[in-house]
């Protein structure tokens, strides 16, 4: 009976010090790295957000609005998928989407929409552990349409600014609160819009 005993009294001295030591070492692994930021090196990374703001036409009168008591609102939508280079930085695939109706003459017939789309690769850079700052360079495209007639600027050039604050931050997901300035430009510089919304989104990790 004594080797029993023995081994009996070994279980109940190592067991619950490899548990300790086990619980330790993972609440280690789980621990923000230094200055606060989150375990997400080498991670996937997707998301999307929602937004609403104003659109500005550089001079061209895409966006016209005649009669108009306010400024048309833009709604936005937008998404992402990258990978975290290190806890600091992403490199992402963004796209994002803007639309906008205005009324020309004043009148429901003659409501025109905006839509417009635009792809970019673009860089997100943590500066705080819950703040980070974004910029992107790519393509976009217009389409300007009514009842009767839609008119396609074609493709042309975007330029992305954004910022966002983490409300909930977790090594795996953050809601966010973000700040988005979209630049295009069509037919040789001569049709700017300049779109600059505030929305909600939702990444993983």
């Amino acid at each position: 009976m004594k080797p029993i005993k023995s081994l009996l009294v070994l279980a109940i001295v190592c067991v619950p010090a490899f548990a300790s030591a086990q619980g330790y070492y993972g609440r280690r692994r789980a621990e923000p790295e230094a200055g606060g930021f989150h375990h997400r090196a080498g991670r996937l990374t997707f998301g999307f957000g929602v937004g609403i703001g104003g659109l500005h036409d550089g001079g061209s009168a895409i966006t016209e609005c005649v009669n108009c008591d306010v400024q048309p609102l833009t709604f936005e939508a937008n998404a992402h998928i990258g990978g975290m280079i290190n806890s600091q930085l992403a490199l992402l695939f963004e796209v994002q989407g803007n639309v906008q109706t205005v009324q020309r003459n004043g009148g429901f017939d003659d409501d025109t929409t905006l839509s417009q789309g635009a792809a970019l690769f673009a860089a997100q850079f943590w500066v705080l552990p819950q703040l980070w700052i974004k910029g992107g360079l790519g393509f976009s495209r217009l389409t300007v349409g009514d009842n009767t007639f839609t008119e396609d600027f074609g493709s042309g050039s975007a330029l992305l600014a954004a910022a966002g604050v983490e409300v909930f931050s977790a090594r795996n997901f953050a809601l966010e609160i973000q700040g988005r300035l979209l630049w295009t430009s069509y037919n040789s510089f001569d049709d700017n819009l300049t779109s600059g919304t505030v929305g909600l989104g939702v990444s993983w990790y």
